[in-house]
């Protein structure tokens, strides 16, 4: 069992129930868990001995939504400023345009995860939920173990989430039907994805979801298996888009229901479902997001990208609503920058109608991406840094240039520095990144694979 001691840690952030902060203290890790924090922690002789003492630590961040095939997809010239059925539309398109062509294949998918997968590790993130709805043609293509692969072979931790399409134009749905797969075709994979890859341990490093695209795309009879084949499989989450401004109307119109009384209706108001945007729910309904227990993801930069506006962030966390954070796709993003986001969201949740003291702080945020992503994913021994603890940890250098002169390590953190790259990141106890630079894989290698695994774009002058 190997042994690592974080010696000398400039300002370590534990997230732990008492939000303790400490400074000049170690931090001991034994196999894949949190041994011990303290100080002058003694060392075995075959302990590494790391210095931490120009680095704030913190819990691994948890990307808690992201479709990870997008990063493929970043900066697409036409839909640059499109709104979202529009940009949906495009997003088809392209998709199946590629699939026809021969491009859009489980290799490549995977080529491309894997970049995404390394970007994420970089800056910081040792989990990613990722969603991944699109099997062009209806067909079934080992898509989702391409990106197992790539979790296992990059070290990242993956929730993968067997997303579906299956309500097409035909039926009343908004996404074309060549676009789309039945019901029993996505039971049947999602079935054997969970017996060929899901782990329930608490430190495991794969787990399946069944993530239905949306209320707005999917048959209600695939919710309802979806939420018996949850239940009857441990570990197994629940997670879907609610409330991007798309699906409020269209469940009024189709079903006589906001998109949450759809989820009721279905079996889905659960505390093993976690739910992303959440842009424009009815008030009234935040209540009982909080008592059913459901987990919300808020995606600060899609949200603003896509024009959906504020989520009302300050509304779920005064209602004690369970509150992650997340990217989702760079289709939508443009990036996997995690921190990068939480700085956004520090800034524009700071309406001038509002009390400074409705602001979100920076704490609040740093919580939402550690502890809070946890707790949506039912990862209980994630997003804390605390004896018994898995052993998932980020690390930034304070002592560079561009962090001269900050005051407080935390609003620092995500206010100040050019870049957010992360010094050190650790996953299960295994050091993934040190000084800035993967061990594990070759981040060039993997860059130049995805750069190849699609057509290339044109230059526009």
């Amino acid at each position: 069992m190997t042994t690592t001691i974080l010696r000398d840690i400039s300002y370590l952030v534990t997230m732990d129930d008492a939000s303790r902060e400490l400074t000049g203290v170690d931090l001991a890790i034994s196999g894949n868990r949190i041994e011990a924090v303290g100080k002058g922690l003694k060392a075995g002789p075959e302990t590494e001995i790391v210095d931490a003492s120009n680095l704030i630590v913190t819990p691994g961040l948890v990307n808690a939504h992201q479709h990870l095939y997008q990063v493929g997809m970043r900066s697409i010239t036409e839909l640059e400023r499109a709104r979202i059925h529009p940009w949906l539309n495009g997003l088809h398109v392209k998709t199946h345009y590629w699939w026809k062509q021969g491009y859009y294949t489980p290799q490549t998918v995977g080529a491309v995860a894997a970049a995404g997968m390394v970007e994420s590790l970089l800056g910081g993130v040792t989990t990613v939920a990722d969603q991944h709805y699109v099997f062009p043609g209806g067909t079934t293509e080992p898509y989702i173990e391409a990106m197992i692969e790539g979790a296992c072979e990059t070290g990242i931790r993956l929730h993968a989430g067997r997303g579906s399409m299956t309500k097409g134009r035909a039926k009343g749905g908004v996404v074309p039907d060549q676009a789309c797969q039945t019901v029993d075709e996505v039971l049947r994979h999602s079935l054997e994805l969970i017996e060929n890859y899901h782990d329930p341990d608490p430190t495991a490093q794969i787990r399946i979801d069944l993530a239905p695209c949306g209320v707005h795309t999917d048959e209600p009879e695939l919710f309802r298996e979806f939420a018996r084949m949850a239940a009857e499989n441990s570990g197994v989450g629940l997670h879907t888009h609610l409330y991007e401004v798309i699906d409020t109307e269209y469940c009024k119109n189709t079903y006589d229901v906001t998109p949450w009384g759809f989820l009721g209706k279905n079996g889905w108001h659960d505390r093993h479902v976690w739910l992303a945007h959440m842009v424009d729910p009815p008030e009234e309904e935040i209540p009982e997001f909080a008592e059913v227990g459901v987990g919300i993801v808020h995606l600060i930069a899609p949200d603003l990208r896509m024009g959906f506006g504020l989520a009302p962030l300050r509304k779920y966390l005064d209602a004690g609503c369970k509150v992650g954070f997340g990217t989702t796709g760079s289709a939508s993003n443009d990036g996997a920058n995690q921190l990068g986001d939480l700085r956004i969201a520090a800034l524009v949740h700071r309406l001038p109608d509002a009390p400074t003291s409705k602001w979100p702080t920076a704490r609040e945020l740093l919580k939402l991406a550690t502890r809070g992503s946890a707790e949506c994913l039912g990862r209980e021994t994630l997003g804390v840094i605390a004896p018994g603890m898995t052993a998932d940890l980020a690390a930034w250098d304070m002592s560079t240039v561009d962090r001269v002169g900050i005051h407080d390590p935390v609003v620092g953190l995500l206010l100040a520095g050019l870049s957010d790259r992360a010094n050190l990141v650790m996953v299960n106890g295994e050091i993934l990144v040190r000084d800035s630079q993967c061990l594990k894989v070759d981040e060039q290698v993997i860059a130049e694979e995805a750069r190849n695994a699609f057509p290339p774009r044109p230059i526009r002058g």
